[in-house]
């Protein structure tokens, strides 16, 4: 099947924004992947993106990405919350200086038992030098026995 290629300055938004980025998941319709128009959306993207990519499966760059998929399958130790930690701030800070990862928190089923999530690990961060938006933004990971997602 045939998809139509749209020139970029077709696609602006209703304000005349030029599109910087696009937007995870890949949910566009046509054919075409949804964009993003602000730093914060893209930095967000950008994020999503690093933490689902494991260590090894970029071609070309073997170092991008994380461990994180494979630490949150790992038995509930007591050092699995330091890996966890140490598994994004690492790769957030080498990758994508521009984020600021301002907490990290993380709860097993062992912390609350009424988790519907065997693992939830809650992001802060903030863009650094960011004009427009000083405001903290999370990104949330939900991890059950055999499932990993990012929101």
């Amino acid at each position: 099947m045939a998809y139509q290629i749209i020139n970029i300055n077709e696609i602006n938004d209703q304000d005349g924004n030029i599109p910087i980025g696009i937007q995870l998941p890949f949910n566009g319709q046509s054919g075409l992947f949804t964009s993003t128009f602000t730093s914060i959306d893209q930095a967000i993207s950008n994020l999503k993106n690093l933490l689902l990519t494991n260590k090894g499966e970029r071609v070309m760059q073997p170092a991008f990405g994380t461990d994180l998929s494979r630490i949150l399958f790992e038995p509930n130790t007591s050092e699995l919350k330091a890996m966890v930690d140490n598994a994004i701030t690492e790769p957030v800070n080498y990758w994508l200086p521009y984020i600021n990862i301002t907490e990290i928190e993380t709860t097993t089923a062992d912390d609350d038992p009424t988790l519907d999530y065997n693992i939830i690990v809650k992001i802060s961060f903030q863009i650094v030098n960011s004009t427009t938006d000083d405001a903290l933004n999370t990104i949330t990971i939900f991890v059950n026995d055999n499932q990993l997602t990012v929101q």
